[in-house]
């Protein structure tokens, strides 16, 4: 990919998502050592990738919307298919 080609307005949101899912489980595994606490890991994980996929979703939603806002499309004309 040359310089020239990339685009600077695309947010690299799934490395953002990934990102966090790392962060909230070593949190969640700290916090269960040191505060001697405990929860359902499996419950955990699920709701965990389930947030992550619906971020992952809206986020695709927005930037497509963001991309339909910058083009301008043609007229369209009726008469021709």
């Amino acid at each position: 990919m040359t310089p020239e080609k990339y685009d600077r307005s695309k947010f690299p949101t799934g490395t953002l998502v990934f990102g966090l899912i790392l962060v909230l489980v070593a949190l969640a595994q700290l916090s269960r050592h040191v505060l001697s606490w405990d929860f359902d890991a499996p419950l955990f994980f699920i709701a965990l990738i389930a947030l992550a996929g619906v971020a992952l979703i809206v986020s695709g939603i927005g930037s497509a919307r963001r991309a339909a806002k910058r083009k301008e499309y043609p007229p369209h004309d009726s008469t021709t298919f």
